[in-house]
């Protein structure tokens, strides 16, 4: 991820972690919250954590949640927020090198308002990287942000027939949990979503 991107949110903890606690998880998640209610709580990774809103609202449901964020302002304010309940780790996509991840894998990896800011360039090897620590029966939940960029925090254009075509590399299966892109809950009328689960094909090893 650019070294400007992390800069900003870190000089600029204060204003993200007020706007991301602004919204309620669950509600940010609504599209998805079906299938984390058909999983027994297991091991979680939250990929680019920020105010720790999400792994914390993971944990209160029984998950072990490991919460990654480079940006130190957003980790350490996260921590505030989430106690001991989360284990915080300072690393980042494409690679997550100082994850010290379980042999069996995570059964959750949520990857929220992430993927936008990884370059094309960097997503193959983010992608294998997330494979590889995917559990034989877990799901990777990632949230795609459509609109413009943001010069301070650049992003860049996803879609859902990059990720299909990664996870078919992968012998992944996407699904997009909605036909259409959702509305932004912070009401920025030019910037929607839409969220997609990538699983392992039956019969397909880790």
């Amino acid at each position: 991820m650019p070294k400007q991107t992390i800069a900003h949110y870190h000089q600029h903890a204060e204003h993200f972690q007020a706007q991301y606690d602004s919204v309620n998880a669950q509600d940010v998640h609504a599209d998805w919250v079906h299938l984390l209610a058909e999983q027994t709580p297991g091991l979680a990774l939250d990929v680019g954590a920020g105010s720790g809103r999400d792994a914390h609202w993971l944990a209160q449901q029984g998950w072990q949640v490991t919460a990654v964020e480079p940006a130190e302002g957003l980790r350490e304010r996260g921590r505030g927020t989430t106690g001991d309940q989360v284990n915080w780790v300072d690393t980042q996509l494409p690679l997550l090198p100082d994850l010290e991840a379980p042999a069996q894998g995570y059964d959750l990896i949520l990857l929220s308002a992430v993927w936008m800011h990884l370059p094309a360039a960097e997503r193959p090897k983010a992608f294998a990287r997330l494979t590889e620590l995917l559990a034989e029966t877990g799901m990777l939940i990632i949230s795609l942000r459509f609109g413009p960029s943001d010069p301070a925090r650049p992003m860049y254009p996803v879609s859902t027939e990059e990720l299909a075509q990664l996870a078919a590399q992968h012998e992944l299966q996407l699904q997009a949990l909605t036909d259409s892109t959702s509305a932004d809950f912070l009401k920025r009328s030019e910037v929607s979503w839409q969220t997609v689960c990538i699983q392992r094909l039956p019969g397909s090893q880790k």
